[in-house]
């Protein structure tokens, strides 16, 4: 599956598809999006989020379907926080998560350099948190509380540097 699915830069013919993912109440809940916006509000922030710049947000890809993306949050040019999004809801299970979320960490290990990546799941967002114990990922604490499913629930952080990541991951020769 993995080899399937690709990064890519988001385009303007992808806010159509997230903005269809607005109406997905489980993924907006899950995901900490605004529920029930009405479509125009949704597609605004869509084009917001292309022409922001502030994050670097890529589409998650398979063949030519928008599946989900990921963020590599932040200005520094050593680290980064990765977030991702599998969309719609009914596509979750599928094993995309993790796929998306490693391609996340190559991109931000191969593509832009950096020495270490973060990230966050609420402790009660079980599947978030094995996916990021699977990418190898290691736990570096809690961080205050955040709101999931409508529940305060604390955050979990993770870490993983450059060299646990290549050791899990090797390049192969001739790369």
């Amino acid at each position: 599956m993995e080899s399937s699915v690709h990064l890519r830069p988001l385009r303007h013919t992808d806010i159509a598809t997230y903005a269809d993912w607005g109406a997905d109440r489980q993924l907006c809940l899950h995901a900490g999006w605004t529920v029930d916006l009405d479509r125009f509000a949704r597609e605004a922030h869509w084009l917001r989020v292309l022409e922001d710049g502030r994050v670097l947000r890529l589409a998650a890809v398979r063949g030519e379907e928008v599946i989900g993306y990921v963020d590599l949050a932040g200005t520094e040019t050593d680290h980064r926080e990765l977030g991702y999004v599998v969309g719609p809801s009914s596509r979750w299970g599928q094993g995309l998560g993790t796929t998306v979320a490693r391609l996340g960490l190559q991109q931000g290990f191969s593509a832009l350099g950096l020495e270490w990546i973060d990230a966050e799941a609420a402790e009660t967002n079980h599947a978030s948190v094995r996916i990021l114990q699977r990418l190898g990922m290691t736990e570096t604490g809690e961080q205050g509380v955040d709101t999931y499913l409508g529940v305060p629930t604390p955050t979990r952080c993770f870490r993983i540097t450059r060299e646990s990541y290549l050791r899990q991951n090797p390049v192969p020769e001739g790369k």
